[in-house]
């Protein structure tokens, strides 16, 4: 991953922990998701967001370091138990906001704002941790 994938990427999302595992920046808060960021590009990426939904406190923010200046993206904190897929959904997203030529800023800003309302969507089915409503703008609610 370090030294195959991460050098020819265009963009990598990791969440917290992974930014963890892979830059050994313990990520914490935003200051450090911004440090793991730039470690990212140094490995080779073209950016990086460091996804901040594991982080204990206030909104879920999002770091995008593109190589030169940070974004962040910031929403409430959703409470819930279905948040099965976000990773996933969030670089799917931010790919297809690629292929339809958006910047890396906006494709990350559109990704944020699917992946929420995914989120707030709170399809509840089965037990336990659940999936994300990725149709949450066509659910008819009861």
């Amino acid at each position: 991953l370090k030294d195959t994938l991460i050098p020819i990427a265009l963009v990598v999302t990791p969440n917290g922990p992974e930014a963890t595992a892979i830059t050994g920046v313990d990520v914490v808060d935003i200051e450090s998701a911004k440090i793991a960021a730039v470690r990212l590009v140094e490995m080779g990426s073209k950016s990086a967001v460091v996804k901040g939904g594991h982080l204990d406190e206030g909104p879920a923010t999002d770091v995008l370091y593109d190589g030169s200046s940070f974004h962040l993206f910031s929403t409430r904190r959703v409470e819930t138990a279905n948040t099965h897929g976000t990773g996933c959904t969030f670089a799917s997203a931010v790919a297809a906001g690629i292929a339809k030529e958006m910047s890396i800023r906006d494709s990350v800003s559109q990704a944020k704002a699917y992946v929420t309302g995914s989120i707030r969507g709170d399809l509840k089915i089965g037990n336990g941790h659940g999936p994300l409503n990725h149709f949450h703008e066509y659910w008819i609610s009861e």
